[in-house]
């Protein structure tokens, strides 16, 4: 009879310091995503990915499927592929004006901007597909926080630049989400308030995120930005990026990680409180994520891919394709 009150009584001491451990959580307990991209299509019918995806209206609708399509990579599953050629999605100039910004000796954009001479960029780019009006689809909003990873491998057809002295490497987005801006009905030609590049150099890459705030309608335009996580990264290699975005006129913040490992934090304003778009008179994320090369224009090819693109509205931790690796499926 003790020996059976004692089993009964350590049972319950068991449970009673169950009750006491923080849960751990699940995968199944764990937010799922709002949005997933994983490129699973047949790479004979690139406008599969029209189903989720806006491609540049700037680019000639008759280049886009050879611009933007999936393709099988080693790591054993199809992938996203975006390529620009010279001239896709030209603005700032026309197409018999051939003047580049950038080749091999890096940018000439300051110079250019110095004379006051416009500055050509060229872009293929895919966007997520959303419903302006209603706001349906949207995953970035002001005021609320957004976690998201994805994955990226530079082609190996980049240019090696090596910048002369007095130039900086040439300007290449890989991701960027804007709020644009107007004033008495004309855009201001705001910049992404937080974008992400990896401009040629050399043999590897120069990656960094950029957060950009002010007001680019002002006269003259007051604008701040600010660089986070520059690093050296090697091309035909895949990095997974991993993002906690706040965006905020006050109060913003954005966290970076690569593979893993915390790379850089910014805390402060974003985007223009004072200009910016705006929808029922609350200020709006018009420009939704978008992925692929926008670049200062130039003479070479450049292709980049994608793999894993998750997007949730709440924190991830204990979702294993928050971390994942680009080989897992």
């Amino acid at each position: 009879m003790a020996s059976r009150c004692r089993r009964v009584a350590i049972a319950a001491a068991c449970c009673a310091t169950a009750l006491l451990l923080p849960a751990v959580p699940s995968a199944q307990q764990a937010p799922q995503p709002v949005f997933t991209e994983l490129f699973a299509y047949d790479p004979a019918q690139p406008a599969q990915l029209l189903q989720k995806w806006l491609i540049s209206a700037q680019l000639d609708s008759a280049l886009r499927p050879l611009r933007v399509g999936v393709v099988a990579d080693p790591i054993g599953h199809t992938v996203g592929r975006v390529t620009v050629e010279a001239g896709d999605g030209l603005d700032g100039a026309s197409a018999k004006d051939e003047r580049a910004v950038c080749d091999a000796a890096g940018s000439r954009a300051g110079e250019m901007e110095a004379a006051g001479e416009t500055v050509p960029s060229e872009r293929a780019e895919i966007q997520l597909k959303t419903d302006r009006a209603t706001g349906a689809g949207e995953v970035v909003k002001f005021g609320e926080t957004v976690w998201y990873r994805f994955s990226f491998k530079i082609g190996d057809d980049w240019p090696r630049d090596a910048p002369a002295a007095g130039r900086l490497p040439c300007r290449t987005v890989i991701h960027q989400v804007k709020q644009d801006a107007f004033k008495d009905g004309r855009s201001c030609e705001a910049s992404p308030f937080f974008k992400l590049e990896a401009r040629p150099l050399a043999d590897r890459v120069r990656f960094f995120g950029q957060i950009y705030s002010g007001s680019p309608c002002a006269t003259p335009p007051r604008v701040m930005r600010a660089q986070i996580c520059v690093r050296e990264l090697p091309r035909a290699t895949w990095t997974v990026v991993q993002v906690r975005l706040h965006p905020a006129h006050t109060g913003g913040r954005v966290d970076l990680w690569l593979d893993g490992v915390p790379c850089g934090t910014y805390q402060g304003p974003m985007g223009d409180p004072q200009y910016g778009a705006r929808r029922n008179g609350m200020p709006y994320v018009n420009t939704q994520p978008r992925f692929g090369i926008y670049r200062d224009r130039r003479a070479e090819t450049q292709t980049i891919y994608f793999d894993r693109i998750l997007f949730w509205n709440a924190d991830p931790t204990g979702n294993p394709d928050w971390g994942a690796q680009p080989l897992s499926r």
